[in-house]
């Protein structure tokens, strides 16, 4: 009764209920049908078993595996199946003949619960747990499969890795879609606007409050910020205020992007003030993957999840350990390049650091060249001139040289500083850079990976006597860095030493560092040990722990504790305690500083609203009290229909994306009067988040970076009527800054035909399957669609345009069959309709050609 729905598989068995073998020769009735299995997080996908009349279930095991992305190929005569399968890439083989499973060094009897049939093998399902440890949940009610796994599935590892791949795809050029939307330049356009404000109460002290308001628009065809920062306790003066106007297009070839305001250049000079000015590059904003990788360590908040971006593209992502610690392997990447790292909270904090690369090396396709300009005055009271320009050049694939002069009037001498760099990459795991300033310094550096994840790096500068360019006094300086990945099983980790000395005419500074840290389950630790000494005096050692459990019901405890290894006494210990809740956290902590004998008391709670995020704290030391409160958001205007979009996080040099999905009526691409909005159910777009009107049908896609691409894709089975097709299924948009980018994006109504193909036999016409179709324009000899009838004669399509059109069955066909067709064709009209027109009666009945 299951298959009688199932027109296909009625047409290969004739029945409902069929027979088949296994190895007991004992026939046995099964149904055949498909169920839909669905894998939380990836999807679902549609796959044939059988059923038993005793309640078993047979699956098709090689395109549940193939589905899966699991290696399974065919073995001896077709009687078995073999492959790699789990974290640890067991090799399993599948006997067929003699009823046996193995999978690394185990083995398992199937007692007759294999079948093949049709040339089709297939298994019975709680083999699957059993033997790979794939659960198959099976309802026979909703013919649904909910397939759970205690390793990580390819397939699921294949879409945790999509998104970095898909940057990847962006870079080479790879994503094909069906329309390409550019930039629309505007003279002015406003905006977006951050706020925050802040207030501390010390009970011995007056209050300090901070406000802050920071506004975005487009001006001049660029993106231009202007953010203003006031701080009770200090004078106000024009270091609070921040403004700069950015223009990009990485289509110029000149000039791809320009800046004027306060800039910021990588320096070689110290220079502690803003500085003023303007700055052109020839480098483009995307990301050019080059050879090899390097390594950052940083600092966050304790299980923070951290998101590495380089020039607005995400290329990874991590978690923070117990103490805040985390680590990245960052691409090498071709010019000049800034990077920017996003921290989100358990519950969803966000906060954004961005900051320019520091990287000492830079590395060129070959022939290709970039230059950089940029001049100013610095704000230091003294009004000193500074202008730097750059270059790089790709010599060939392993080396790449560049060099340079800048200027600082506030300098003795002259005030210029020629310089030149060298980066030499003979293969991936290997990077050698070297850099001359004249004047001031000598540098090189080394990095070179002593295994595929084991990273070495070199570091050695030797500055020239008496120099006053930098504020680095000593004469040398070297370091070393040692990173190594840990992984065993379910354990992640890292480790890390480092080692730095400063070499001073009559004495060294020695500083030294060891990290370890692992994350277990929901257990994290972190062992640090610090060592500095000078010269050949005793060294002074302390000791971090910290250790952090993820407990039932959100609660997170974490302890540490600070030991002086020099004097054998400890310094200082912490406990905190936090709850987290939907959209936010409390928290509590107690500090006690031995050494000062004072202990730090702390209560807090964070909480984000869908317009600002805010946080309220009261702590109590030994000696004094306190109390904060904290709040900020941000608006984005200009997303249709009055709409202002209100966020937790900043919206300034940010833009967005409004979509107006409109029934095209007339076919022309246009949102005209007399047409109307559709509403969608579903709208993808990649790296970012759609919000879907329900008053007026429009979606608007906030906080995606500026001057970056953005790939929106479309499917027509979520359109709401079976009728209904979109225009184009994908677009590539280049994001404008500062504003809301509308897309009017076409939803065609589209006709369908039905009728039977019949074949007359003995004066009795019966429906024949397979045959070809093919759908004309009315006048013209060009194929706009083609389809088969199905097994019974039926003939469908749906998907045509209005117009006027002539269906014919293929002559080549008729002719290879020797049969004639009446009528040879048949003429209709599809009408415009928002429903979409139905056309049937497209019927022909086919004999045999006498002639």
């Amino acid at each position: 009764m299951l298959v009688s729905s199932f027109s296909t598989y009625e047409e290969k068995f004739g029945s409902t209920v069929i027979k088949m073998k296994s190895i007991d020769p004992d026939p046995v009735a099964y149904d055949l049908f498909p169920v839909n299995v669905i894998i939380e997080g990836v999807g679902s996908f549609d796959l044939d078993v059988l059923y038993t009349e005793n309640d078993l279930l047979f699956i098709n095991i090689e395109d549940l595996f193939r589905a899966l992305k699991v290696p399974c190929t065919d073995g001896v005569k077709g009687i078995s199946v073999e492959g790699f399968i789990g974290n640890a890439y067991q090799p399993y083989s599948i006997d067929f003949a003699k009823g046996i499973i193995k999978v690394g060094d185990r083995t398992i009897r199937t007692d007759d619960k294999l079948l093949k049939e049709s040339g089709i093998l297939y298994m019975e399902s709680s083999l699957f747990a059993k033997a790979f440890g794939i659960i198959l949940d099976f309802n026979y009610r909703s013919l649904t499969i909910k397939l759970k796994a205690d390793f990580e599935l390819p397939v699921v590892k294949q879409m945790r890795l999509e998104k970095i791949r898909s940057n990847i795809a962006d870079i080479k050029g790879e994503v094909v879609v069906d329309t390409l939307i550019s930039r629309d330049y505007h003279l002015f356009k406003f905006g977006t606007l951050d706020w925050s404000a802040s207030s501390f109460q010390n009970w011995k002290s007056a209050a300090n409050n901070a406000f802050g308001l920071s506004l975005g628009t487009e001006l001049l065809y660029g993106e231009a910020n202007i953010s203003m920062n006031y701080f009770s306790q200090y004078k106000f003066d024009d270091r609070q205020l921040q403004y700069r106007w950015n223009w990009v297009d990485n289509d110029k070839t000149l000039i791809k992007q320009a800046q004027v305001g306060k800039i910021s250049v990588p320096l070689i000079s110290f220079i502690n003030a803003p500085l003023v000015g303007a700055s052109i590059r020839n480098s483009p904003t995307t990301v050019r993957k080059a050879k090899g990788s390097y390594i950052i360590n940083e600092i966050a908040e304790p299980n923070w999840t951290v998101e590495l971006y380089i020039n607005n593209v995400l290329v990874d992502f991590t978690t923070a350990d117990a103490s805040g610690a985390f680590r990245f392997n960052v691409p090498i990447v071709y010019g000049f390049t800034t990077l920017k790292l996003k921290y989100y909270g358990p519950t969803g904090e966000e906060r954004t650091e961005e900051r320019e690369m520091n990287v000492p090396y830079t590395v060129m396709a070959t022939n290709e060249f970039e230059y950089g300009l940029s001049a100013g005055i610095v704000q230091d009271g003294d009004g000193s001139r500074f202008g730097k320009g750059e270059f790089n050049y790709g010599v060939n694939r392993i080396l790449t040289v560049g060099g340079g002069i800048e200027y600082l009037s506030s300098l003795p001498s002259d005030g210029f500083i020629p310089y030149a760099t060298a980066t030499l990459q003979p293969f991936s795991r290997l990077i050698l850079n070297g850099e001359y300033v004249h004047g001031v310094r000598s540098k090189g550096v080394l990095n070179y990976y002593i295994t595929k994840e084991i990273l070495l790096e070199l570091d050695y500068a030797k500055y020239v006597e008496g120099q006053k360019v930098t504020i680095f006094n000593s004469n040398e300086e070297r370091k070393a860095k040692l990173s190594i990945p840990l992984r065993y099983k379910k354990i992640n980790g890292f480790f890390r030493l480092d080692y730095s000395q400063l070499v001073y005419s009559a004495f060294s500074y020695n500083y030294a560092t060891a990290m370890f840290s692992v994350y277990y389950k929901q257990f994290s630790t972190n062992a640090s040990t610090q060592i500095n000494w000078v010269s050949e005096k005793d060294p002074f050692i302390t000791n971090d722990l910290v250790l952090g459990y993820r407990l039932k019901n959100n609660y997170v405890i974490r302890s540490s504790v600070r030991y002086n290894a020099s004097s054998s006494s400890f310094i200082s210990y912490t406990t905190e305690l936090e709850k987290r809740i939907a959209k936010g956290y409390l928290s509590a902590s107690f500090q006690k500083n031995i050494i000062s004998d004072d202990y730090y008391i702390n209560l807090g709670c964070k909480y984000d609203f869908s317009f600002a995020r805010t946080a309220v704290s009261g702590s109590q030391s030994k000696f004094n009290s306190g109390t904060s409160i904290s709040a900020q958001g941000s608006l984005a205007f200009g997303a249709g229909n009055g709409y202002i979009h209100s966020n937790n996080n900043s919206s300034v040099g940010k833009g967005g994306i409004v979509l107006y999905p409109f029934l095209d009526l007339n076919h022309n691409g246009i949102f005209d009067k007399e047409e109307h909005l559709v509403k969608l159910s579903v709208a993808r777009a990649n790296g970012a988040k759609t919000i879907i009107s329900e008053k007026d049908s429009i979606v608007r896609i906030p906080n995606l970076n500026s001057f970056t691409d953005y790939v929106l894709e479309f499917n027509d089975s979520d359109l709401s009527n079976i009728a209904w097709r979109f225009k184009h299924n994908t677009y590539k948009v280049l994001v404008d800054p500062n504003q809301f980018m509308r897309i009017d994006v076409p939803i065609l109504a589209m006709g369908e035909i039905s009728g039977m193909a019949y074949m007359e036999k003995e004066n009795e016409l019966k429906g024949i399957g397979r045959i070809l179709i093919k759908i004309y324009e009315k006048n013209s000899d060009k194929v706009v669609v083609e389809t088969l009838s199905e097994y019974d004669g039926y003939i469908y399509k749906l998907g045509l345009k209005p117009g006027e059109y002539r269906a014919c069955v293929d002559p080549e066909q008729l002719s290879n069959l020797n049969f004639i067709a009446e009528p040879a064709c048949r003429y209709f009209t599809i009408k415009t309709s928002e429903e979409g027109d139905i056309v049937d009666g497209i019927d022909f009945i086919l004999k045999k050609n006498k002639e």
